[in-house]
């Protein structure tokens, strides 16, 4: 079930808002570490926290739904994000956390090709199946 949720700086009331299908605590560690290692997507959101210190964090749930589909929920974050930027308390860089970075498609037509090659159908079938986890199949003989 997707969740909207909020980081907030018990402090200063700022927050951080997102939404993941996956458990809220799970989120906030991968945040924790994007944060520690000064490489959060959010400057404004890094920034407060390099100011404020993790101590100063905390995760509240805002929304739980059942509607799994992708307009219900950026329809929803939206919502939050409009709820914040209202107070004058949003940290998030922009209204859209859904779309893809500025550069993306240009970077991922980049990494297609290494070393001057494109790789093929069989090296990517065999990469993929190494992500999942599969065992290849080994030629015996």
């Amino acid at each position: 079930m997707p969740t909207v949720y909020a980081i907030e700086f018990r402090s200063s009331g700022q927050a951080y808002v997102g939404c993941t299908r996956g458990k809220i605590g799970k989120r906030m560690r991968e945040h924790r570490c994007l944060l520690k290692a000064g490489k959060h997507t959010s400057k404004l959101f890094q920034e407060s926290h390099d100011r404020l210190g993790p101590a100063e964090m905390i995760m509240k749930p805002l929304e739980t739904f059942d509607d799994d589909s992708v307009i219900a929920r950026r329809e929803r974050e939206l919502s939050w994000l409009r709820h914040y930027a209202h107070q004058g308390l949003l940290l998030n860089d922009s209204m859209t956390s859904f779309a893809p970075p500025v550069g993306a498609p240009a970077l991922a037509a980049k990494a297609r090709v290494r070393n001057g090659y494109r790789q093929s159908a069989e090296s990517n079938l065999k990469r993929r199946l190494a992500q999942l986890g599969r065992p290849k199949k080994r030629k015996t003989g």
